[in-house]
């Protein structure tokens, strides 16, 4: 349910724009209708970071698409949830997503801002966060009521991407803070502590996160997950999913099988489902014990190298910053204040896989 104060009832007109309030009610409007469609709405619960987060589907068709990467989460009863977010698609249900009524131009008023640039519609303020990407999804977010919206115009054309790392956005929204911050990044490690892996798209990540399958190393992310800094860093998993490029698939033969997308390689990356065949792999959270910085080098041995806190934070703070934060100075803060609580250093990884979770556990354990 939303609530609003009477005098955003009273104005919903800004600057001869209609107003994020109005807006937003609109769109939550059309979801509601779009739940008439089928008549009684799915839900699914997860509970991340202490956070009770519902998700209210319109009805069945993306339950498949957007659920299997948050399975391994587990779920919660009694009380409220703390974030709800509400997701449809038109195809199914015939119920489109309202135009966002700034998207012919730039709109700034009382502090706010909104910009339009390649397809794209943004819109933040204190309350609302909004973002569109041409007609691929929109992702709203009201604050003060907890309520997210999620849609795509058709459920069967979901990127897979968003299968494999879905809703990240309004996760990012809604758990980063002052002192959290979502994070592009992978991490391994045991309940006692492990290890965040940081690097630029092709330094290894997905290959580090997958060689340590078979060691007593548990995988928390292979691409995106939670990092909080107070007291202690400490990581949240957020997805079980896994993705390599095709051609990295020699290297490990025994996922061939696993692949949930196997018959759209020319154009996807492959893409694995951890909790559906190696439950016991995933880990929900752990302490971090240190940064690394992944770097191939194409020799045979994996190595460590010391590294400063600064090119740690090099290391992890673009790529984060540009997918993810649409406030970069306090996700720069939050970044900056991880690369110095923990030591960091350069990971040289080899082509010998079974060297990289040998190599982090003897870092783990002292012994290295």
């Amino acid at each position: 349910m939303i609530r609003d104060s009477r005098e955003a009832q009273d104005a919903p007109q800004e600057g001869g724009f209609q107003s994020p309030v109005a807006y937003f009610k609109v769109v939550y409007q059309a979801f509601q209708r779009a739940e008439q469609f089928f008549g009684k709405s799915s839900e699914r619960e997860f509970r991340i970071a202490q956070q009770k987060i519902r998700l209210q589907f319109s009805g069945p068709t993306l339950v498949s698409r957007l659920t299997p990467a948050l399975d391994h989460l587990p779920g919660w009863s009694g009380g409220g949830a703390d974030l709800t977010i509400c997701i449809w698609d038109s195809a199914t249900t015939g119920v489109g997503m309202p135009p966002p009524p700034w998207a012919g131009g730039a709109y700034r008023a009382r502090g706010r801002e909104f910009k339009c640039a390649e397809g794209t519609v943004h819109y933040n303020d204190d309350r609302f966060r909004m973002f569109f990407y041409m007609d691929e999804h929109a992702m709203l977010l009201d604050k003060q009521n907890g309520i997210g919206i999620f849609w795509v115009p058709d459920a069967g054309l979901l990127p897979y991407h968003e299968s494999g790392a879905p809703l990240r956005m309004l996760f990012h929204w809604w758990l980063s803070n002052s002192e959290r911050q979502f994070v592009h990044a992978a991490a391994v490690g045991m309940p006692d502590g492990g290890v965040l892996m940081a690097g630029k798209s092709g330094s290894g990540k997905s290959t580090s996160t997958l060689a340590c399958l078979d060691s007593p190393l548990r995988l928390a992310a292979d691409d995106y997950c939670l990092l909080e800094t107070v007291p202690n860093p400490h990581i949240y998993s957020l997805y079980n999913t896994a993705k390599i490029e095709p051609s990295t698939l020699g290297m490990f033969p025994s996922l061939r099988s696993k692949m949930s997308n196997a018959n759209r390689l020319e154009t996807e990356k492959a893409l694995f489902f951890l909790q559906q065949y190696f439950p016991d792999r995933v880990i929900l959270d752990f302490p971090l014990q240190a940064l690394l910085i992944l770097r191939v080098t194409g020799r045979a041995d994996t190595m460590l190298e010391p590294a400063t806190a600064a090119e740690g934070l090099k290391a992890l703070a673009p790529s984060t910053i540009l997918q993810l934060s649409d406030q970069g100075q306090s996700a720069l803060t939050i970044l900056t204040r991880f690369a110095r609580q923990v030591p960091c250093y350069t990971l040289l990884l080899g082509t010998d896989l079974e060297q990289i979770p040998r190599t982090i556990l003897d870092l783990l354990s002292g012994d290295c």
